[in-house]
């Protein structure tokens, strides 16, 4: 065995659950976790990764986040909004009952929100854009992205939470 498998299988079993942690809180799901953490270390012994001596486990940390970070950009607005629930129920019931909750909420919100609030509404949640990469890509302000995103939430709580508001 090879010195420098030898300290990758000693990084792993060191930093392992504490990536996995942050991986679990990032992604919402244990699956997608273990994977993002698993696709890391996969790196590192393909030498694609090369990790800074005495500062490993932070340079792990930051590569995973920005892993995690490219998976919640990739994923639908639906899924996004799927993996921030929290359910009292984990039978299949209460799981339909809440996707179809978020489809009414996402299908209002197409509906009721006008056509510019919708689209800045779709671009910071379903593509993950920026206020300014949103102002940027629709000619408008930082600040007018912001008063569409606050308008849409506020319609948004107004019909499925009004006593939030």
């Amino acid at each position: 065995m090879s010195k420098e498998k030898t300290e990758i299988e000693v990084l792993y079993t060191d930093s392992y659950l504490q990536l996995l942690m942050k991986a679990k809180q990032m992604l919402k799901n244990d699956d997608d976790a273990r994977d993002a953490v698993s696709d890391v270390f996969a790196r590192i012994a393909e030498d694609s990764l090369k990790l800074p001596k005495g500062h490993e486990v932070s340079y792990l940390m930051g590569s995973l986040r920005n892993l995690c970070i490219d998976r919640i950009r990739k994923m639908s607005l639906r899924e996004k909004v799927e993996r921030r629930l929290t359910l009292s129920d984990s039978s299949m019931t209460a799981i339909d009952s809440e996707r179809e909750r978020i489809t009414e909420m996402i299908d209002y919100a197409e509906r009721a929100l006008p056509k510019q609030t919708w689209c800045v509404f779709q671009l910071r949640f379903d593509e993950g854009l920026r206020y300014q990469e949103i102002a940027e890509r629709l000619g408008i302000s930082e600040r007018a992205v912001y008063k569409h995103l606050a308008k849409a939430l506020t319609k948004l709580k107004e019909k499925f939470n009004p006593t939030s508001i």
